[in-house]
């Protein structure tokens, strides 16, 4: 992502602005660059409105101030036109982004109850074949906490439902062997025995495929998550990657280390997880005395 240099170099010699802003715009692109890295987006032209939303969403939820969210955005914005103008991308993606922070304190990460995941699993119609694959990909989704590029790009070689552990690649190599329960790989198999044959076109890998036999994209499951969402009737600003502040706060809640969090969602410091600790300490032991079965 050598773009970054070369875009601060034309806010030097084109637009003269001064050293500070040149050094803020740089210091928000990094950042942005570095979360994106974490979502295993490695290049700016893989970076779509979804992707940019979620880094807002993860800003505000780290505590950074409006003022600071609304520098992010026109970074992004200012960075975006002008590889367009370069021609190295045909679409900007903060084109369709309208985030404007409420100027209130940054919330806790949402999480789902219990009941909410029951209700969000018992959604898809799994008398029907897509039905069977949206009910394994949300099962997926709430074992693992696993980010929506790692669940679009996940190859079948990367499942080893006879030890019930699935292997995740995130950024910078970094390789993880995250455990699956029971229902997610009854569910697995249900889809790769009774519905992936149906739909594969051709020598496909990819785990999850579309109704035309190609692989699902991040925009696909951002658009069918919020389907599932409304049809579950979940009054909470849901995304993909609320599984993954779920699953997080459950685990710190009943005890789970730090350590072992940061390796089952992938992150390579600790610091990422300062959006769930935002959670109180009696938050975090009601939902434990709420949902344990045996607390």
């Amino acid at each position: 992502m050598d773009e970054i240099t070369d875009f601060v170099a034309m806010l030097k010699n084109e637009r003269g602005l001064t050293a500070n802003t040149q050094a803020n715009y740089r210091r928000d692109l990094v950042h942005a660059k570095e979360f994106f890295a974490q979502q295993g987006i490695t290049s700016w032209q893989a970076v779509d409105r979804y992707a940019v939303m979620d880094f807002l969403t993860a800003q505000q939820q780290a505590g950074k101030s409006v003022a600071t969210i609304n520098r992010l955005i026109s970074s992004l914005r200012q960075f975006f036109r002008y590889l367009v103008r370069q021609q190295q991308l045909t679409a900007n993606p903060m084109e369709t982004i309208d985030h404007r922070p409420a100027n209130t304190p940054a919330a806790a990460p949402v999480i789902l109850t219990e009941a909410e995941v029951e209700r969000l699993l018992a959604v898809p119609d799994t008398t029907t074949p897509l039905g069977i694959r949206d009910r394994a990909i949300l099962e997926l989704l709430d074992a693992t906490g696993m980010r929506v590029t790692e669940l679009a790009t996940l190859p079948l070689t990367a499942l080893h439902l006879d030890i019930k552990f699935v292997q995740l690649q995130g950024s910078g190599q970094h390789e993880r062997m995250v455990p699956l329960g029971r229902p997610t790989v009854h569910w697995l198999e249900r889809y790769l025995k009774a519905v992936r044959p149906q739909l594969a076109d051709g020598d496909q890998t990819a785990v999850f495929l579309n109704a035309h036999g190609r692989p699902l994209t991040r925009q696909g499951i951002w658009k069918n998550f919020k389907k599932w969402v409304q049809q579950a009737d979940i009054n909470k600003q849901v995304t993909p990657q609320t599984f993954r502040y779920t699953l997080a706060v459950q685990m710190l809640s009943r005890g789970a280390s730090g350590q072992a969090v940061q390796e089952m969602l992938g992150y390579t410091e600790l610091r990422m997880l300062r959006p769930y600790l935002k959670v109180t300490p009696q938050e975090l032991a009601a939902t434990y005395e709420k949902y344990h079965p045996r607390a």
